[in-house]
């Protein structure tokens, strides 16, 4: 596969030499020790409790495998020894492993800001009882905790909007074998990977360069997605500083993992054997981002092309106008796109309303396209990426009776009938 500049993704990282060993991180699981965990991995809200852990849908603290460096798999362990000073929590869920590198945040008194926080913990509170919803600050650890409540809800969201559970996928990778009749899910447990998918942030730009170049092989301060083939993760790493569009509000960063870990799961699902048309990821991920709050962007773009990207929270009446005066890159040749930098600001509006249109249909007429343009295999189930452009056309036909001709039209129709005009 090849990769993706705030979000490019080739197969494997490349051999790297790690950094000079510092402060080592236990396993959190195990009884803490005062005298040899440091204080900031005592995690205030479980105790490091295995039955409060288990409440709150936590496998553990660490330690656990995160990627792999050629073929030598790494250890979260292995990155904290490399980071120098660096305080990373980490945390693994049904699904996930999530380490964080993040400062306390306060909560301004924004309204929408507040109202939104206060619900999710609330809900937090549900699974973990010493949270205060109505704390005025997001202490690390309790970012961490969020951060994993969220990426689970997405997860299921996911799971709903494909139309599968957890069972429908092989639980076992080393006892996968092609039979007669069997409909191909993929690989493994996690949405048909074989393994759990990953998250890491950190605060600053530095210290995340010095992440991707020891584990990743590159230098780039954009975020990245990263398939590590030989463990089968998917990867999404960033850094909240960032010059174009920065995710230290909180916020912000949950709509950027929301935009990122969505295109993860799409990618991921029935294994990942090629990339989508760049249209349907990149429409997925605003999808998604945009269901949390609409004020906070995000875009992805190629090596050497800087995205087009700008702020304009309401797209919907903003889709309207650009389809009543035919501003957009027609279906037929949008389908055709191989890379994000050919996607202006207003295409990203149009392949975002395009995926809301397509959804909007009803889940059966959706899932059944998914299914077609997603894990096609051959007769080895090995994975088929041939004509997918076909492919697409082939399965708009068949799930919504949609011909390239028409589908602009169509589309123009239903945005003028359910956005507003302002």
């Amino acid at each position: 596969m090849e990769g993706e500049a705030v979000t490019r993704r080739p197969f494997h990282g490349a051999p790297a030499v790690l950094l000079p060993f510092a402060a080592l991180l236990l396993a959190a699981a195990a009884p803490a020790q005062k005298d040899k965990t440091p204080e900031w991995l005592l995690d205030p809200y479980t105790k490091n409790d295995p039955k409060l852990m288990e409440k709150a849908g936590y496998v553990g603290f660490g330690p656990f495998q995160f990627g792999n460096i050629a073929e030598r798999p790494v250890q979260n362990t292995d990155i904290q020894k490399s980071l120098e000073f660096v305080q990373i929590r980490w945390v693994e869920t049904k699904h996930f492993r999530i380490g964080l590198n993040l400062p306390a945040w306060k909560i301004p008194e924004e309204a929408g800001t507040k109202k939104k926080i206060r619900a999710e913990l609330e809900e937090l509170q549900q699974k973990l009882p010493s949270v205060n919803p109505k704390t005025r600050t997001l202490d690390p650890w309790l970012r961490v905790h969020l951060t994993a409540q969220r990426l689970e809800n997405l997860y299921a969201q996911t799971m709903e909007l494909f139309g599968v559970t957890d069972a429908s996928f092989p639980p076992d990778p080393a006892n996968v074998i092609k039979t007669p009749g069997a409909v191909y899910m993929g690989f493994g447990p996690y949405l048909g990977m074989k393994d759990k998918f990953l998250v890491l942030v950190f605060e600053k730009g530095a210290v995340y360069q010095q992440y991707m170049k020891a584990y990743l092989g590159r230098d780039t301060q954009h975020p990245q997605r990263w398939h590590f083939k030989e463990s089968s993760m998917l990867l999404f790493t960033m850094a909240t500083e960032d010059d174009l569009f920065p995710k230290k509000h909180d916020t912000a960063l949950h709509c950027g993992l929301a935009f990122n870990v969505s295109q993860n799961l799409l990618d991921g699902f029935r294994y990942y054997g090629y990339n989508l048309p760049v249209w349907i990821r990149e429409g997925f991920g605003h999808w998604n981002w945009r269901r949390i709050d609409a004020n906070w962007p995000s875009y992805d773009q190629d090596e050497g092309s800087v995205a087009d990207m700008k702020v304009v929270p309401r797209w919907e009446p903003y889709c309207r106008a650009l389809v009543a005066n035919g501003k957009f890159t027609a279906f037929a040749e949008a389908a055709k796109w191989r890379s994000f930098g050919d996607i202006k600001f207003d295409d990203h509006v149009a392949v975002w309303s395009r995926i809301d249109w397509l959804i909007a249909q009803g889940p059966e007429q959706w899932r059944k396209f998914l299914f077609a343009v997603k894990g096609r295999t051959d007769d080895n189930w090995g994975p088929d990426q041939s004509d997918l452009v076909g492919a697409v056309r082939d399965a708009l036909k068949d799930a919504y009776g949609l011909s390239v001709l028409d589908i602009d039209s169509k589309w123009a129709e239903w945005v003028k009938t359910n956005y507003p005009a302002q």
